[in-house]
């Protein structure tokens, strides 16, 4: 997939498969991520950054916000 933008919300969003690499990238907001096969239900266990590379052996990469009601990401994979 060529780069693509992403909208996120506070309800977490499939961004890559599991065995993916993914580049992920905001645009100046800070955003959450966990990896896991099923969206995650438990948002208090979760990783923040403002842009993350993945080979994808960590499972499927979900990703929301915690304060802003919606942003965007640049994904790459």
């Amino acid at each position: 997939m060529p780069t693509a933008k992403i909208k996120l919300t506070k309800v977490p969003v499939r961004i890559a498969s599991a065995n993916l690499p993914t580049y992920v990238q905001s645009h100046g907001n800070q955003f959450r991520f966990a990896f896991g096969e099923t969206q995650p239900t438990d948002l208090s266990a979760y990783h923040e950054d403002k842009k993350i590379y993945t080979d994808g052996g960590l499972g499927a990469l979900w990703a929301w916000l915690a304060y802003e009601t919606e942003a965007y990401v640049s994904v790459s994979t």
